[in-house]
Order: structure tokens, then C-alpha cells, then sequence
């Protein structure tokens, strides 16, 4: 089954199912009592536990994406101050980044002070008297990621690659006791250095983001404004589509491909080592087992072989648990933990003992993969970093 809250809620199909007795009994005027309520249980059950990853659409005979449709009704409902919100957010970019890099940095400061039980136990107090409405709080929650210097990574090569940081991995940095002492953004630019590639990153970018996080929740206008943006940047840094492009989340990357330029020559992170960065690295395979979860956009990609392709290279034994999509869903694993912990429910069972860790593309879908394993999940560019040395010449 696809759909991740099949069982917690409900699963795509009775989704379109329970919507078109809604749209049935506002047409025909009938029964309007049992409308109110069809209308209240959707609410929870329809719309706010629907991680609109799109996976259903590849169990479906006819690939009907259900996403799309709980997207549309988020938009439809969605009010003039909640667009006016989003708007302002979407132009503050660089603001609300630094916002969430000194909050987050914030939150871990007093998890190193208080420790995981009684930082667990008050954030766990604080969502209940807010009724649900201040995120949960988990161990693996990140700090903030140090700002970006693109002095510091800087080289003269003749390979170029425009390197575009995502919002999130912008703003999140390493977990607590995650035993790196670099975060994402920081340990992708080192790595392509590391492949001899001369780094560029686009203009302006600590105000650019594809628009996932606007179009996901219903912002569709927003959204797309910030993709047009994005664009602009990314033609201008590629030399209108000459240089290959990474961007380090694969649900990014792939809301990219859906609305940019098609010149541009867009990657995520396995695609990209595998092409770009493998035939100038020299790998040497690690005495491990390790864990990969290929996340819902690397899915439907087509990525699934090519991960377990390139964390081989990496790692003696490499497990693939069977868990679909991890219920995470940008930040639904923040706001309804329920989701997550329902979409993951089998993880920890299907993890050998002696695994060491587990890699993802996806700085969110991360935190709640360690959360419901017990190890620390990591993007897979650390793992690469780790087992490779530069070729020689």
C-alpha cells in the first residue's frame, strides 16, 4: 500500500471517496448535518494526515495523485491572511532562514543543559497546554546551520558546478551526539572540492527556495513565484544551463524538475555522485552494514537502484528496510508526530544489530528516521565523504 496513512487515518482512495460524498451532499442540499460532520472528520483525517508525497499515484492503475487534490482544497481554504503571511515569508527569506538558525540553535542549547528526558518532558508539557499547536519536540531534533561562507570553499577549477543549499539545510544543522562536525551545506561543499570542482552558487541565495513549502500547504501562487525566482538565479549561475546544477534535498530537486527551466541540468545528491563526482573520487568500501532510505521524491525519480548502487561503493552490507514513505512530510513530523511514527512503525525491527547508521536524501525525512530507529540518519554525502579520496591525477 502507498498511502502512509492507510490504517492511522485514511488511505487515498477513501480520501476521494469521502470528498466526492461531500461534494454530492453540497450539490443535492441533502442531509446537511452529516455533511458537518464528513466535513469535520476530514479536516484531520482527510487533509491534515495527507503527507501529499504522491506515491499513491504509482499504485494507482490510472496514477491519480490524491496530493494534488488535498494541495487544491489547502488552497481553496486557505484565507487572505494566511496568503499575506505566506507572501511575506516568501520575501523575507533570508530573515526567516536566520530566524530558524538562531531558534534551533536556541533549542539545542538548552537539550545539552536540561538533557533529552526533562527537555522531552517539557516540550512534550508545552504541545499540550498549546493544544497541539507548538511543534514536538524529539533528541534528534538539529541545531541551526552555521551561514553558508562561499570564501570558505572556494577554488580555481576548470570543472564547475553551481551548488544551490536548500532552505531547510540552510537553516538545520547537525543533530545532537551525531558524531559530524559539519552540517550538510557545509559537508557537500567540502565534498565537491574534494572532486576538484570549482564551486558557484547562485545570487542572492539566502532569499531563494524552490517553493515546496508554499505550493505543499496550499500557497500555490507563492509557490510559484518563488520557483520563477529560483530559475532566474539558477540560469544566471549556470551560464543558461551549461553547468550542472546540485541541489543536496531530493524533494527539492524534485519539485525543481516539475517547475523549472527545462535547460537547466538539475541533480540530487545520488545521481550527482554517481555522474559528477565518482570519476574523480577513489572509493574504498567500509567494514560496515548500513541502513539507506530512499525517500518518496528519489522514488519517483527512478533513484531506488542507483542509491543502493552508490551506498555499495560505500559500505560492505547496505539494508533497505521496507517502509514506503517515512510520514515526515516537510514538517508534518513536527505537527502531527502521529504520521510519522504510524509510517515508520516497522523500521526498527528490520535494522540489523550491528548496523551503524543510515543515510537519506532528505534533511527532515532524517529526523524522524533517527527518531524511530535509534540511529543517527544522515545524508548520504557524509557517507561518500568518508569513503573516498581524491583520484590521483
Amino acid at each position: 500500500m502507498h498511502c502512509v496513512s492507510n490504517h492511522l487515518t485514511l488511505s487515498a482512495r477513501q480520501r476521494i471517496v469521502v470528498y466526492r460524498e461531500i461534494a454530492r451532499l453540497r450539490a443535492s442540499g441533502e442531509e446537511q448535518h452529516r455533511l458537518a460532520q464528513l466535513m469535520d472528520g476530514y479536516a484531520y483525517r482527510g487533509q491534515e494526515t495527507c503527507a501529499t508525497d504522491g506515491l499513491c499515484a504509482r499504485g494507482c492503475p490510472v496514477e491519480i495523485n490524491t496530493g494534488e487534490l488535498i494541495k487544491t482544497l489547502r488552497h481553496d481554504q486557505a484565507t487572505a491572511r494566511a496568503n499575506h503571511m505566506a507572501g511575506w515569508i516568501g520575501g523575507h527569506m533570508s530573515r526567516v532562514t536566520a530566524g530558524a538558525r538562531l531558534s534551533l540553535s536556541l533549542v539545542q542549547g538548552f537539550q545539552r543543559i536540561l538533557g533529552n528526558r526533562l527537555m522531552g518532558a517539557m516540550a512534550g508539557a508545552l504541545r499540550a497546554v498549546s493544544g497541539g499547536r507548538i511543534p514536538l519536540w524529539n533528541p534528534y531534533m538539529p541545531g541551526g546551520a552555521p551561514r553558508l561562507s562561499a570564501a570558505r570553499f572556494n577554488q580555481t577549477s576548470g570543472r564547475k558546478v553551481v551548488y544551490f543549499p536548500s532552505c531547510i539545510t540552510r537553516s538545520m544543522g547537525r543533530a545532537a551526539g551525531d558524531g559530524e562536525s559539519m552540517a550538510v551545506t557545509e559537508k557537500t561543499a567540502s565534498l565537491l572540492l574534494k572532486a576538484g570542482y570549482e564551486i558557484i552558487y547562485p545570487e542572492a541565495m539566502d532569499e531563494l527556495c524552490c517553493g515546496m513549502a508554499f505550493a505543499s500547504k496550499g500557497f500555490t501562487a507563492e509557490g510559484n513565484r518563488k520557483a520563477m525566482e529560483l530559475q532566474q538565479a539558477l540560469l544566471k549561475a549556470s551560464e543558461h544551463g551549461n553547468l550542472p546544477i546540485l541541489c543536496d534535498m531530493s524533494p527539492c530537486l524534485y519539485r525543481m524538475k516539475e517547475t523549472l527551466d527545462k535547460k537547466l541540468k538539475l541533480y540530487e545528491p545520488i545521481e550527482f555522485t554517481l555522474s559528477f563526482l565518482a570519476p574523480y573520487l577513489t572509493f574504498k568500501r567500509l567494514a560496515e552494514t548500513i541502513a539507506i532510505h530512499p525517500v518518496c521524491s528519489a522514488k519517483k525519480m527512478g533513484l531506488e537502484t542507483r542509491m543502493v548502487q552508490l551506498a555499495s561503493l560505500c559500505a560492505e552490507k547496505v539494508v533497505v528496510p521496507e517502509n514506503n514513505c517515512c510520514g515526515f512530510a516537510g514538517d508534518r513530523g513536527f505537527t502531527h508526530p502521529e504520521l510519522n511514527r504510524h509510517g515508520l512503525r516497522r523500521l526498527k525491527e528490520q535494522l540489523p544489530a550491528d548496523c551503524s547508521g543510515g543515510y537519506s536524501t532528505s534533511r527532515t525525512c532524517e529526523i524522524g528516521l533517527s527518531l524511530h530507529s535509534g540511529l543517527h540518519y544522515k545524508s548520504i554525502l557524509y557517507l561518500v565523504d568518508r569513503c573516498t579520496e581524491p583520484k590521483a591525477d
